[in-house]
């Protein structure tokens, strides 16, 4: 005798929504692209009819939409909460954020595949207009703004700071990527590779770069 997988029982239509939406996420951070996620799946990892999931939304992009905006929020919340925890020193608040960071994608390495690895996740991918901001956009306007509060106390300009906060962010998700997928590498302690990633902000926090000596040419 053949066994039948049963169906969940719906509950209600909110407990329903958050169902799917944790499926889709699990989903997505396994396959690793919008592109190979199907609806159909997602109800069978859910447990309920296709139909159920179009009554919550109606295509797989408002899904991943959704999906990818929630992470982002969390995302984005948690950098926020380490960045306080800071205090009133710009690079003791950017180090907070910068280890939070790390711990936060090797604690989930799914959730972090889905912010920042999974293919067709753009803004096409997601189907956003124009006018309309990458759920992403948060989380990194938090990192820039504090690197420019360090690099304002140094009296630095603040053009300064999307170049080097876009260095950190680079070698941040290097420590996490690498060490996600070469975990039988032996890594040095994650602290250890942040501190190193954020030397360039602190040398350049330390005060202002001094400015070139003018040429021959533009001496008056």
């Amino acid at each position: 005798m053949t066994a039948v997988r049963s169906r969940r029982r719906r509950g209600t239509g909110h407990e329903l929504r958050d169902v799917v939406v944790r499926v889709a996420t699990d989903l997505l951070a396994e396959v690793g692209d919008v592109g190979a996620l199907t609806m159909r799946a997602i109800a069978t990892r859910a447990g309920v009819t296709p139909p159920s999931v179009y009554r919550h939304f109606p295509d797989k992009e408002s899904l991943v939409a959704t999906v990818v905006a929630e992470r982002f929020d969390e995302f984005a919340g948690m950098l926020r909460a380490a960045v306080a925890s800071g205090g009133d020193q710009p690079l003791s608040a950017l180090a907070a954020m910068a280890r939070a960071y790390v711990r936060f994608g090797l604690a989930q390495p799914g959730h972090y595949r889905v912010l920042f690895s999974a293919t067709n996740a753009g803004p096409s991918g997601l189907g956003l207009p124009d006018d309309v901001e990458h759920p992403g956009a948060a989380s990194f306007r938090i990192l820039v703004e504090t690197v420019s509060a360090c690099l304002h106390e140094a009296g630095d300009l603040p053009a300064s700071a999307l170049p080097l906060a876009t260095e950190l962010w680079a070698s941040l998700h290097g420590i996490v990527d690498l060490r996600i997928t070469k975990p039988e590498l032996p890594w040095p302690d994650p602290d250890v590779l942040v501190g190193a990633a954020l030397a360039a902000v602190r040398a350049a926090a330390a005060g202002p770069l001094p400015h070139p000596s003018p040429t021959r040419s533009e001496l008056p």
